[in-house]
């Protein structure tokens, strides 16, 4: 599954409301609040997740980048190839309803008392 559509699952199991095309989300957190959920790239394959706070009449508001070494894991085991471990690249998976549970927590900093999280 392409991870927009992962994104876009993510946010919708929460977010109904939400409006998704691509890798982008817009999600109403009140009456002049907006939030923008964004995938982000690095060394071209995606690693997290940008989300943008906006304000319908003055612009953005806080944004924060959640990236994939963001979320607490498992411990990594020592590579198991003998001498040859400095060709062990890891490049930890993009588990993106993870990073977007993160994400709900930085948004209920913003979230208007009148529209309660769901």
């Amino acid at each position: 599954m392409p991870f927009g559509q992962e994104l876009r699952n993510a946010v919708a199991k929460r977010r109904p409301d939400a409006v998704c095309l691509g890798g982008v989300c817009c999600i109403r957190l009140g009456v002049e609040t907006l939030t923008k959920a964004a995938l982000t790239s690095g060394g071209g394959y995606y690693d997290g997740i940008q989300v943008t706070v906006l304000n319908r009449r003055t612009g953005p508001v806080d944004s924060i980048t959640i990236r994939s070494w963001d979320v607490p894991c498992g411990t990594k085991k020592p590579p198991d190839c003998g001498e040859k471990a400095d060709w062990d690249i890891y490049r930890p998976t993009l588990d993106i309803d993870r990073l977007w549970e993160l994400a709900e927590e930085y948004l209920r900093l913003f979230q208007e008392p009148d529209t309660e999280m769901r």
